[in-house]
C-alpha cells in the first residue's frame, strides 16, 4: 500500500488521538463517581444569618484524595439568581475540606460541593437552614 505526505499526516494524527484518547479515560476509570461520598455540617451547628458560619465537608471514597479540589457553591433554595462561589477551601487531611461564609438572611439554602479530581468533577447538593 502506497501513502503520500497527506495519508502518512491522517494516519499519524488518527494514532495520536487514539493514544489520547485512552490515556485520559484510564485515569478517569481509576474512579466509580457512585464511590464518592460527602457530609457537610457547619459551625455553629445551626447557622444565623450575619454570622460567619465555617461550612465542613467530609469527602470519602475518592482514589486520589490528595489530589481532590474542592469547592462551595452556595444558592438559596430553589432560586435561579447567580451563586455565591467560595473558591479558597482548606484542605485538613483526611477528606476535611473548610471554609467560612456569612449567610446574608435567614432561609434554606442549597451548598453544591464541587470535588475535582483530575479530569472528574463530581458535584454533591446539601441543604443548610439558617435562621435568624
Amino acid at each position: 500500500m502506497k501513502f503520500n505526505r497527506t495519508g502518512w499526516l491522517v494516519l499519524i494524527l488518527l494514532a495520536a488521538v487514539s493514544l489520547t484518547a485512552c490515556s485520559s479515560s484510564s485515569q478517569a476509570g481509576d474512579q466509580d463517581p457512585k464511590d464518592i461520598k460527602v457530609e457537610l455540617a457547619t459551625e455553629p451547628a445551626q447557622a444565623r444569618a450575619g454570622e460567619a458560619t465555617k461550612l465542613l465537608a467530609t469527602v470519602t471514597g475518592l482514589v486520589n484524595a490528595k489530589d481532590g479540589i474542592v469547592q462551595f457553591e452556595i444558592r438559596k433554595a430553589g432560586n435561579k439568581s447567580l451563586p455565591e462561589l467560595i473558591e479558597e477551601v482548606e484542605h485538613s487531611g483526611d477528606g476535611l475540606y473548610s471554609a467560612s461564609f456569612t449567610f446574608k438572611e435567614p432561609a434554606s439554602y442549597d451548598v453544591y460541593i464541587h470535588i475535582y479530581s483530575g479530569e472528574l468533577h463530581i458535584t454533591k447538593k446539601k441543604p443548610v437552614e439558617v435562621i435568624e
